[in-house]
């Protein structure tokens, strides 16, 4: 997927999820964000303050404290992934009159089965202004509640921006089970934050698969000429 969509691009993403139909029946997924001082402000896919009326996806234009969330959007089941292939990606556009912390949390219920790897990435740059961090987890819940955190999947931990983190932990969570990005930016000062954090799984190989390859590298090492020492 491209990364750190401009704000033309994610308005064009939105043309096009308007345009297109979803099929079945998903529990919504949700958007928080806190400054850590005024109240959390909460979206739920296709409530108030959703500014896209389809299944998967949700938009949000908003204030809070000294921050201006020009865009931020959340895509997960069924426009991006499924429940047996969990895929989430939340992209933010933010600016802040002065310094500050802002915490979006999103996430989304009723996955699995599916287990295997979840690779985190995150991405981000400062456009202008001061400087700033993103601190960015993955959490799982096997109870399958919207926004739990009890299970500490992968860390992006703490890093200045610009910055492009990749990395990986295990998801063997039973069915059905909920999952949640959370992304922190802390800012020095006044700046523009464009930022995209993002997971998808790895499943785990077939056992049959892992053994076709050991056996197929047996065959090769045995296929070798082999030379005798003169």
């Amino acid at each position: 997927m491209r990364r750190l969509l401009t704000t033309g691009g994610m308005l064009l993403l939105a043309g096009c999820i308007l345009t297109s139909a979803t099929k079945g029946v998903y529990a919504a997924s949700t958007i928080s964000v806190y400054d850590g001082v005024n109240p959390l402000i909460t979206m739920v896919d296709n409530g108030p303050g959703d500014g896209i009326g389809a299944t998967g996806v949700i938009m949000v234009q908003t204030n809070v404290g000294v921050w201006n969330l020009a865009i931020f959007t959340g895509l997960t089941k069924p426009l991006l992934g499924s429940a047996t292939d969990p895929v989430m990606d939340l992209l933010v556009q933010a600016s802040s009159s002065s310094a500050g912390s802002l915490r979006v949390t999103f996430s989304d219920s009723d996955f699995g089965p599916a287990t295997g790897t979840l690779n985190a990435i995150v991405d981000g740059h400062v456009a202008n202004g001061a400087g700033a961090t993103a601190t960015y987890d993955v959490y799982g819940d096997p109870a399958n509640v919207v926004g739990a955190t009890t299970v500490h999947i992968a860390s992006a931990g703490t890093t200045a921006l610009p910055t492009s983190v990749s990395v990986f932990g295990p998801l063997t969570l039973p069915t059905l089970y909920s999952l949640t990005q959370v992304a922190q930016y802390d800012a020095a000062g006044p700046p523009l934050i464009q930022s995209d954090a993002s997971f998808s799984v790895l499943p785990v190989p077939e056992p049959g698969v892992l053994g076709l390859g050991a056996l197929s590298l047996a065959v090769f090492a045995l296929g070798r000429p082999r030379h005798s020492k003169a």
